[in-house]
Order: C-alpha cells, then sequence, then structure tokens
C-alpha cells in the first residue's frame, strides 16, 4: 500500500503495519481506515471551504432528517428540491449542501448543493450551511458510507431520531461518528399524549433520559444539548404547528450556544482529537480480531513492561526487614554525624557503637580486657561497613542494574515467542526472517527513577532524623557523664601538680618527688570506668532515638513514595519499553494505539 499521500501519523501506522503482517488483508483494512481519517481530519480542518457556520442533519435512515431541514429553509423552490420518505425513491442517498456559501470540490456523483440566499433561510444572526445527509443505516452501501463521512463536516449535529427508535443500537454507532461536536437531539413522531403527560409519570421522560446516558457513554467529547421534541403531526393533522414548534425550540437552543470564532476552534480539536481515538480503537481492534495470537503475544510483553519498575523496587529495597535495616543504619550514621566534634568522647563511642551493632556485649566485654571480645567485635565492625557500603550501593545504582537483569530475564523469552507468532504468519518471507535476530530492549526513564530513588531515600531520611538541637544536648549531656566520673581522679592529679607546682615556684629547693607520679593502670582504671556509664547512656539513647516503631513508619513511607514515582513516571510515558528490534516495535505501537492519548 501507498502510504505517500497520508499524513505523518497514519503513515506511521501503515509501515508499522506492513512491517508486521506484509501484504494481507488485514494490511489493507487498516490502509482504508487511516484513508478515512485523512478524510475526515481533511474535512474537520477546512470545512471543504466553508467559511460559515455549517450544521449537519445527522441520523439513521427515516427518521425525518429531511424534513428537519426543510423547516430552516425559507425558499419553496429549494423546499421542493428536499425529498424525503422510506421509500427508495425519495429517500437521500447523497449528501446535499444548502446554503448561501458553496462548498469546494463538489462530487457530483455523490453531492449536490442548492443555492439559497441567507434571507431565504431561518434568522440565526450569522450566515450558515445546512448539510442534509444520507441515512448512516442505508442499504445503500454507497449512500451510508457518504452520510459516515459527512459526519465530521459540521460543528453542529442535529441528531435526529424517531419517538419509536431512542433506544435503537444505530444511535450509538452515529454517536462515536459526532464525537467532539456540538449535538442537539431532535425528537421526531412524538405522540401528542406523551408531550402533555406529567415529566414526573411519562415513559418518554425515561426514554430520553436513557438516550442521552448512552449518548454521553459512546461519546465523552460530545457537547449534548437539551433535546426537541417534534410531536406527530400526522396524528394531530397539523404540520404547520409542529414546524412552529420546531423552529422556536431550536433557536432557543441555539441562543444558549454563544457560538464565537473561540468555540467553534475548541469544537474542531475536539473533534479531530475524537477522529483520532476511533482510529486508533479501529486499529488496535481490526488487529486483535484479526489476529488473536500476536495480540497475545505484545499484550504479555505489556503487562510484564508494565509490572517491571515494581518488581525492580521490590528486588532493590528487599523484604520489609531489609528495608527498615537500611533505614536504621543510614539514621545510626545520621545521628552520630551529626554530633559536633567537640562532644568528645560521646562522638567517639557512637561511632563504635553504630560500627559493632549486633555485637554490643562483645564491645563492653573488649573494655573489660576480653581478647576474643575484641576479635568478635572487630569482625561485626568489618561485617556492617559492608552492609553499609552494599546498601549504600544499592541505593546509588541498584535499580539500574537490576533493571538491566530483569529485562533480561523476564522480556527476552516474550520477545522470542513473538517473533516465533510473526514467523507463522509469514512462514516464507525471506526478509523477515533474515530481520529476526536477537532482540535488544531497554526500559526507559530507569535513570529518572533511579534520581528519584535516592532523592525519597535520602529525603525520608533528613525529615525523620533526630533534630539537631536535640543530637547536641545529647552530645552535652553524654560529655557530662563521662567527664563528671573522670573528673575525680583528674582533680587529685592536677591538685597535687598544683600544690608542687607553687611549692617550686615559692621554695629555695625543689623536691621532685612533690609532684604526683599516677600509674598508667590508674588511668587506664579511670578512663574504663568512666566509659561504661558513657557507654551505656549511648546505647540508651541509640536504643531510644531508633524504635522500631519510628524505623517501620519511615520504611513504609519510602515504600509508599517509590510506588506514587513509579506510578507518575508511567503514566507521563517516562517508563517505557524501548525495542531496538523493529519489528517488536512496530506491533507494540500498533497493538497499543488505543492507549495512547490522541493529539490534535
Amino acid at each position: 500500500m501507498n502510504s505517500h499521500n497520508l499524513s505523518s501519523f497514519t503513515s506511521r501506522i501503515v509501515e508499522a503495519t506492513n512491517a508486521v503482517f506484509g501484504d494481507s488483508q488485514l494490511a489493507q483494512s487498516v490502509f482504508n481506515a487511516c484513508q478515512r481519517y485523512d478524510l475526515e481530519q481533511r474535512n474537520i480542518a477546512d470545512s471543504r471551504g466553508v467559511n460559515a457556520l455549517m450544521i449537519a442533519v445527522v441520523g439513521a435512515k427515516g427518521q425525518g432528517k429531511t424534513w428537519t431541514a426543510r423547516q430552516l429553509v425559507r425558499d419553496e423552490s429549494v423546499r421542493r428540491q428536499l425529498r424525503s420518505g422510506d421509500l427508495a425513491d425519495d429517500a437521500t442517498t447523497s449528501l446535499v449542501w444548502i446554503g448561501p456559501i458553496p462548498p469546494d470540490s463538489i462530487d457530483p456523483t455523490c453531492e449536490s448543493y442548492l443555492a439559497c440566499p441567507r434571507a431565504a433561510m431561518v434568522d440565526l444572526g450569522q450566515p450558515y450551511v445546512l448539510l442534509d445527509t444520507p441515512g448512516s443505516t442505508d442499504a445503500d452501501a454507497a449512500a451510508a458510507r457518504i452520510a459516515s463521512d459527512a459526519l465530521s463536516l459540521a460543528p453542529i449535529k442535529l441528531l435526529v431520531v424517531a419517538r419509536d427508535q431512542l433506544r435503537a443500537a444505530s444511535n450509538l454507532a452515529i454517536a462515536q461518528r459526532i464525537d467532539g461536536s456540538i449535538c442537539i437531539p431532535v425528537i421526531t413522531s412524538v405522540e401528542p399524549e406523551e408531550l402533555s403527560k406529567s415529566e414526573s409519570t411519562s415513559q418518554l421522560r425515561e426514554d430520553i433520559r436513557a438516550f442521552r446516558d448512552q449518548l454521553r457513554n459512546r461519546a465523552a467529547s460530545l457537547k449534548l444539548i437539551k433535546q426537541i421534541c417534534v410531536p406527530d403531526f400526522e396524528i394531530t393533522g397539523d404540520e404547520n404547528s409542529s414546524q412552529r414548534l420546531f423552529i422556536a425550540q431550536f433557536l432557543e437552543r441555539i441562543g444558549q450556544l454563544q457560538l464565537d470564532q473561540l468555540s467553534l476552534v475548541n469544537s474542531r480539536e475536539q473533534r479531530i482529537s475524537a477522529a483520532q481515538v476511533r482510529l486508533r480503537t479501529e486499529v488496535t481492534k481490526t488487529i486483535a480480531e484479526h489476529l488473536p495470537h500476536v495480540a497475545k503475544a505484545v499484550e504479555r510483553l505489556n503487562h510484564e513492561t508494565e509490572q517491571l519498575p515494581d518488581r525492580v523496587l521490590n528486588s532493590m529495597l528487599g523484604s520489609e526487614g531489609i528495608l527498615e535495616t537500611g533505614v536504621k543504619m543510614r539514621l545510626r550514621t545520621k545521628l552520630v554525624n551529626d554530633s559536633l566534634l567537640i562532644w568528645f568522647p560521646y562522638r567517639t563511642v557512637m561511632s563504635t557503637l553504630n560500627l559493632t551493632q549486633g555485637a554490643w556485649d562483645r564491645v563492653v566485654l573488649a573494655m573489660a580486657g576480653s581478647v576474643p571480645s575484641l576479635f568478635g567485635a572487630l569482625a561485626s565492625w568489618a561485617r556492617n561497613a559492608k552492609q553499609h557500603r552494599d546498601f549504600s550501593a544499592d541505593i546509588r545504582d541498584g535499580i539500574r542494574e537490576r533493571t538491566r537483569q530483569q529485562v533480561e530475564d523476564r522480556l527476552k523469552p516474550l520477545c522470542e515467542q513473538f517473533h516465533r507468532t510473526v514467523l507463522k504468519l509469514r512462514p516464507h518471507d525471506p526478509k523477515l526472517t533474515d530481520s529476526l535476530t536477537s532482540s535488544a530492549m531497554n526500559l526507559s526513564g530507569i535513570e529518572e527513577l533511579q534520581n528519584r530513588s535516592r532523592a525519597i531515600f535520602d529525603s525520608a531520611i533528613e525529615r525523620h532524623a533526630t533534630r539537631n538541637w536535640k543530637v547536641q544536648l545529647l552530645g552535652a549531656i553524654g560529655c557530662l557523664i563521662f567527664w563528671g566520673f573522670f573528673a575525680g581522679p583528674i582533680v587529685a592529679i592536677y591538685r597535687q601538680y598544683i600544690t608542687a607546682s607553687i611549692e617550686a615556684l615559692s621554695a629555695t629547693s625543689v623536691n621532685a618527688d612533690h609532684f604526683p607520679h599516677p600509674s598508667p593502670s590508674l588511668l587506664l582504671t579511670s578512663i574504663i570506668l568512666s566509659l561504661l556509664p558513657l557507654l551505656v547512656y549511648c546505647m540508651v539513647v541509640i536504643t531510644v532515638s531508633l524504635t522500631k516503631r519510628r524505623i517501620r513508619r519511615v520504611a513504609t513511607e519510602i515504600q509508599r513514595e517509590h510506588e506514587t514515582a513509579i506510578q507518575q513516571l508511567k503514566d507521563t510515558g517516562v517508563i517505557q519499553l524501548e525495542f531496538e528490534d523493529r519489528l517488536l516495535a512496530q506491533a507494540e505501537f500498533l497493538l497499543n494505539l488505543d492507549r495512547a492519548k490522541a493529539s490534535s
């Protein structure tokens, strides 16, 4: 299929379809859908050269569309040319343009133009052109196609539905085609008795409500105006009264719209967007219906792609216990690092306890002189240092490395399965066989997720870490405990030293024996005895500051923020699977068309 005359968007779809499915009937169906979309887009964009308001009368066959169009024309010669009825000779089978401005490029085989001056039409305060369309359910395939193509032309649609057809399925198909437009429902052939009944008991009211709900569900961007109800003049025998009632209601609805240039531009953009959504859905549905095994293969890829970031996160953070251990290590380290250097030896003891977490009993015994306990404490220090280093590396680079491994383990087998599926479709295509080499793929956005993960972790630690003033207060109290115990021997030694110094300065002779000669064992014993209360105090500080409840709260918050960040990156398209395998990328593009947001 030649895609040179298509837009860039539809050319991309056709190119992908040809790459995956080759020269097949399915590819031809997709090509035809793209051609219809491009025609629809051009019709919406340039309005066929009509620089005026356009109002299209649309609906199924035999609902009273031409009668409705005729009521807006006062020129009798034009009115007579607008034939209506259920018979083949009376039904509208071509697109009829009515108004003071002719459209560009009239196709005489399926279109006609009836010139009608503005003064000979119902006055809307501005010039406008009417479009009387064929029935969308016409048995004549050509007429039905013309009706379908014409549904995109005008920003305002008069959707004409007979009273007894309010719940017909054909209304839903028409609603989908006019999505993005301004719609005024016109309900014809309403029995006079129903119009005169109380609204609370009228079956008509219930049917209209169900009808409007169906339109909204099928066409989310449809601007639905209050309906116009036309009495059945074949029952009343008074067509003039029905005509006057219709015109009065129509002018009232148009007056409510406040049709300015901006609203018409917005309507054009909404119609183009809705048309693109329809194309995306049609292509995806066509492929899924004709080749469900291909759709299933790509669907499994999509499912694994969506789950991949969560699995990577879980493998990085590990179980709840591992995450809580990492949080505890970071909070302990921050508690130590935030203490000022002047709080000696409190800061030194806190650093020792931080590095020997899980072996505090050995630290106490080592201070009492146990050599085996000293080696046990050193081993715990080495193990904790390695654990801290490994966890920091995971926070820095863990997501990136685990993503690569997960892509290799989970997605590569699915890609190979997809290749086998495509080969079954085109087993004798040598060009295809040569192109199916080993797949290369990459999950984009992982660098961003890695940076966010690091920021989330650091931010949570900062928020829940012990406040700086409290850290310094704890350090001051620890120093007071140590120096309070160690002050005794120090004061005694210095008192003796000061006394001896005064004697040496005042006496004529100096006796060196008067100066203190403390033994090293005395000082060592004093230091150990002073450090033991400080050691117990530091253990209490770490235990109270890092309670299990607090650690669990921080870990839960980190997990929740990671999940939110992953979802945001997914929704914005930052995290997505990128295929270096061209065939796989084309198939993924086609089957995900309906997931992407339409752009005008």
